[in-house]
Order: C-alpha cells, then structure tokens, then sequence
C-alpha cells in the first residue's frame, strides 16, 4: 500500500509499505479521508514526532474491508467508519473511570503508531464508529475534531435557556466549529470570536458570531481593554501566550475559563493576574480531546448528533489533496503559522486514493 511517510523533520514522501498482518480484533479499513490537524504540522515540520518515520493522519474515515477472526458481528465488509485514534490501556486508574482520554499509557494512530495518511491501515474494533446514514466520508473524517470541541464546550459551563456571552479566542477550525456548536446547543447564548486574520473571522461571521480583528498590537490592546470582564465564559483555541493570559482579563467575575490548545511557549503569570483570577474567583479548566464509550452516550455520539441534523464540519474544508501533496502542503501551513509566507486555509482533506 501507499503511505506518505515523515522520514524526518520536514520531509514527507510517498513510499510503498507491505500490507500489515490483521490481527483478530482488528478491521482493515480501506482510508477514504484524512484531515490536516494542526498537530500533524508541528508533528511533520515543528520537528514534534515522537519517532521517525512515522505515517501521520489521525482524523480518518473510510470503508472496512476486512475483519480479523474475533471481530464478530460489531461490523461489516463495506460499512463506512470513522477512528478514534487514541489506544487506551484499559488498566489505570482513567480507564477505569472510562476517561479514555486520560489514559497515562496510551497508544495514538498517527502520532505513537502509523496513522491513516495511506490507502489503508488496521483499527481496532473498538476504536472504530459505524457512520450514519446520510453523513459523507468528508464529514466523517473530520467527527474526531468535531468532538474535540463539543468536549471543550462541555467544559466551558454554558446553560441552554441562559442568555450569556461567550469569547473564543482563535477562529482556526476547532473555532469555527466552536462557533456553529455554541450557537446550536445554546441558542440564547451571544457567541464573540476573536482573531489576527479577516479571512477566517469573515466565516465567522457568517456562522453568527460578532468579530473583533486583533491585527495590530494597538487593535489587540483596545480589544484587552474594552472587554474587561465582558464574557460569561471563555474558550482559548489559539495556543499563545496572549490569549491564554487574555481570557483572565475578559473575563466575568465568577467566569470560567477555557483552556484548550498546545500552546507555543511557556507561560508565565504576573502576580497581578494571580490576584485577579482569586479577585474575580475565575475558574480555569483544562480541556483534552474527547470522550469516547463507543455507541454509549458521550462527546463522539453528540458530535455525530449535530452532524446528521446539519452541522457540516467539511463546508470548511478548503482544498482535498493526495497522498503525494501532503509534504508541500503542509510545508505551506507551517510557513503561515510561523508568519513566513501566507497561506490561507481552514482545513485540508487528504484522499488517500485521489
């Protein structure tokens, strides 16, 4: 099978690789789709792996076409399916919560182990998610992030029938879903977005979220000022040191606080703001991927929820690329992140088999 490999730091090639044996409780799953994360571009080229070579790829979707012996009746040759990427041990004290997440030993498609940029790989059964009826390949594969933010909504203390403000802080793809789930869970909620680039608050706005364009550091300084202890509840999806000290400073007394992204460096809190978070008795929580239990009740199955009652995650999506793109593309992403040359995208679909 092809794979694009990440052979070291910012070099990624197509290859061909032998088919790996299917373990008994495994399905081979032919890849339909897999989402660019923006993990994968500092995995490929902020030289963040853990190992080389590695195939990259966690947001994945596809079409199962073959069953390991223990399988049973759980799926099917043809079904279509969707990955959550993340192996547990099913032994710590997490697991055992079924925090899955939280797990202190686990394993990852796409980041500790061979992920889906490639025409197929072998999942375990219970990492697989039959898809609905109706919902596309393109929306499939893109559920692992869907859930990722209907988690960090979760954490973020909103009530459905309270009117409340909320800031999210990063309008890259994680926010702009943020956008479209707020606005449908909590309707009588007002949904503010900030960001650096027009390109992505223009789509914010199109989702119902009030913008503010922080482009300058004059910009950013008024928008600090004139939105002192403004929000109900705050989302940070950007990863800077900016906006993670930020949504102390916007937030209500009594607020929560949500932090949500890798940030790019470390960061150091004045005292006055550690007198302002006790002032204001902020609360700051962590948020970290998703809840998974299978078909039980949890972040994947609302986030499959809100797909097949309309969210569309894929009319975000900005380009579709093969297997043989994915090196110069993700060489562009990493070059807009850096602010070395502009490239504007909100979300890159490889298809394995283009």
């Amino acid at each position: 099978m092809k794979c694009a490999v990440l052979s070291k730091n910012k070099c990624i090639s197509v290859v061909e690789m032998p088919d790996k044996d299917l373990l008994a409780d495994e399905c081979e799953v032919t890849i339909r789709v897999a989402g660019i994360c923006s993990s994968d571009v500092n995995r490929g080229y902020g030289g963040g792996a853990y190992f080389y070579p590695l195939v990259m790829g966690h947001e994945l979707s596809g079409e199962i076409t073959a069953l390991g012996k223990d399988v049973g009746d759980h799926f099917n040759i043809g079904d279509s399916v969707c990955v959550f990427p993340l192996l547990p041990c099913f032994k710590c004290v997490s697991c055992k919560q079924k925090l899955y997440a939280q797990c202190s030993k686990y394993d990852y498609y796409g980041s500790r182990r061979h992920g889906g940029f490639s025409e197929k790989l072998n999942v375990v059964h219970w990492n697989l998610f039959k898809l609905p009826r109706g919902v596309s390949l393109a929306d499939g594969s893109l559920v692992e992030p869907t859930a990722v933010v209907v988690h960090a909504i979760g954490r973020a203390g909103l009530e459905p029938k309270k009117h409340s403000k909320v800031c999210i802080l990063g309008a890259g793809f994680l926010g702009l879903i943020a956008v479209q789930v707020v606005r449908h869970l909590y309707p009588n909620c007002e949904v503010h977005m900030v960001d650096r680039n027009l390109f992505k608050l223009d789509i914010a706005e199109i989702y119902g979220a009030t913008t503010t364009l922080v482009n300058t550091d004059k910009s950013w300084n008024n928008f600090l000022r004139d939105s002192e202890n403004a929000f109900d509840s705050v989302i940070e999806l950007a990863g800077t040191v900016a906006t993670y000290t930020a949504g102390i400073i916007i937030a209500k007394p009594g607020a929560r606080v949500v932090w949500g992204s890798n940030i790019s460096e470390d960061l150091i809190i004045p005292s006055s703001q550690v007198s302002t978070i006790l002032r204001k008795e902020i609360e700051i929580v962590g948020t970290w991927n998703s809840i998974y239990k299978g078909t039980e009740t949890c972040d994947w199955t609302k986030a499959l929820d809100l797909i097949s009652n309309g969210l569309r995650p894929s009319k975000l999506v900005s380009s579709k690329i093969n297997l043989s793109e994915i090196n110069s593309t993700i060489s562009k992403l990493y070059n807009h992140k850096v602010r070395k040359d502009k490239f504007e995208s909100i979300k890159v679909l490889v298809e394995p088999h283009s």
